[in-house]
């Protein structure tokens, strides 16, 4: 997901009340502004770098808004500004595989850095039994699941790795990027906190998606993430993909079905209406609008809103 920031001054956003750098966006591949070249392979790392480098970096994000970063193909445009680029922050093991492709091309002076190095990962949560169909092919080499920045302290340790990089590319800034680093951790630290304590206390605690995305945020929250394979929305789902949802909707508690914004109305309607359950959104901070960009939307923003769905829907206390 893309959310490329329009501004680089100081703005209260997201709701937590603390200083971010960025909270709208450009459409442009170029570099906002001068100082260190950095691409990012796609937000949320835009916003970590952002918010760590301020004034000193001149960021490009490679995945355009609205773009899907697993199916990434590079423009021309965003090809040029990556050969320019000083530093790469990137998601490696086969996610985006054209980046992947283009950063072996570069100079050996670029720093290249694969942020998954900096967290644990995890395997891909199995499709629910009983469901048919494909599912989303965004998965790693060796079977791990790529989600890792919905997981906020995973987000909290990849800001730490930006630092640390940008620290040694620039050290005449080193102080900048670590206050930088440290007010955004805080930010981060809030928002894990807020959903530790509103998901602390739930009448169920099973997640049914239609994305496997959100299993890193499911475990760091004690919570069972059971993904649908097959639920298309270009298609009806099969009669026995919607009996298995409606079987694990009722053996977890589950009231509420998950799916993301962009998927069909109609699709949900009759995945609701055939077990007898509402549905809601999950939203896995990969693709945004461009009418998302002028709200001004950020992961945090993002992230407080799928908070929310959640305590509603598993009925939190």
């Amino acid at each position: 997901m893309n959310l490329r920031p329009r501004i680089s001054v100081l703005l209260v956003c997201g709701g937590l009340g603390f200083p971010l750098v960025g909270c709208g966006s450009d459409s442009g591949a170029s570099p906002s502004s001068g100082g260190v070249s950095v691409a990012v392979a796609f937000y949320p790392i835009e916003e970590i770098v952002r918010n760590v480098g301020g004034e000193h970096v001149a960021v490009v994000d490679l995945t355009p808004p609205g773009g899907a970063p697993h199916d990434l193909e590079l423009t021309a445009k965003r090809a040029e500004a990556l050969e320019k680029a000083k530093v790469v922050f990137y998601v490696g093991k086969g996610f985006q595989p054209a980046v992947e492709k283009a950063l072996t091309g570069l100079p050996e002076g670029v720093v290249k850095v694969d942020l998954l190095g900096s967290v644990d990962l995890l395997p891909v949560t199995p499709a629910l039994e009983g469901t048919s169909g494909e599912v989303d092919g965004e998965e790693l080499a060796g079977g791990r699941d790529p989600h890792v920045w919905l997981d906020p302290r995973n987000m909290v340790a990849l800001t730490s790795e930006v630092a640390e990089t940008l620290s040694v590319v620039d050290p005449d800034h080193r102080d900048d990027y670590a206050r930088g680093s440290e007010r955004y951790r805080a930010t981060l630290t809030v928002l894990d906190e807020k959903f530790g304590a509103r998901l602390a206390t739930c009448e169920s605690r099973s997640i049914v998606t239609s994305h496997r995305a959100f299993e890193y945020l499911a475990r760091r929250y004690r919570l069972k993430q059971i993904p649908i394979a097959g639920i298309s929305p270009d298609e009806e789902p099969d009669p026995r993909s919607l009996e298995a949802v409606a079987d694990a909707a009722r053996a977890e508690g589950v009231r509420v079905i998950f799916f993301e914004e962009k998927v069909s109305p109609k699709l949900s309607e009759t995945v609701a209406a055939e077990i007898g359950a509402t549905t809601d959104t999950l939203d896995p901070v990969e693709t945004v609008t461009a009418d998302d960009l002028e709200r001004s939307t950020t992961y945090l923003s993002v992230q407080e809103a799928n908070l929310a769905a959640l305590s509603r829907a598993l009925r939190c206390g």
